[in-house]
C-alpha cells in the first residue's frame, strides 16, 4: 500500500510486503486520466482497478483541501474481496474547500 500526492508524486508512506512505487502509480493514474478525457470522458477520475492472474491493483483518489492524494493498494486475488475494498473506499467523500 502507498499514499502519495496525486499531482507531485511525493510519497507520504508505504506499507506491506509489496512495496509500490508511489511515483509510478501517480504517473499511471495521470496517464489513464488524460487518455480517458481524450476519449471524451467527463468528470474526475475516482478509482482505477487493474486485475491480473494473481493480483489486483486498486488506485483511488482522495480529494481534499489541497492536491488530491492517491491511495494505491495491491491485493492478492485469492485472499481479497475487491467489492468490499471498493465499498470501503467509497466511504471517503470529496471534501469541499471552505
Amino acid at each position: 500500500m502507498s499514499l502519495a500526492d496525486a499531482v507531485t508524486g511525493l510519497s507520504y508512506g508505504a506499507a506491506g510486503a509489496q512495496r509500490l512505487d508511489a511515483d509510478d502509480c501517480g504517473r499511471l493514474a495521470v496517464l489513464i486520466d488524460e487518455r480517458l478525457h481524450a476519449a471524451g470522458a467527463e468528470g474526475e477520475l475516482e478509482t482505477v482497478v487493474v486485475t491480473g492472474a494473481r493480483h489486483q491493483l486498486v488506485m483511488h483518489l482522495l480529494p481534499g483541501y489541497g492536491d488530491p492524494l492517491l491511495l494505491t493498494v495491491a491485493l492478492e486475488r485469492e485472499r481479497a474481496n475487491l467489492a468490499l475494498v471498493l465499498r470501503h473506499l467509497s466511504r471517503y467523500p470529496a471534501q469541499e474547500a471552505a
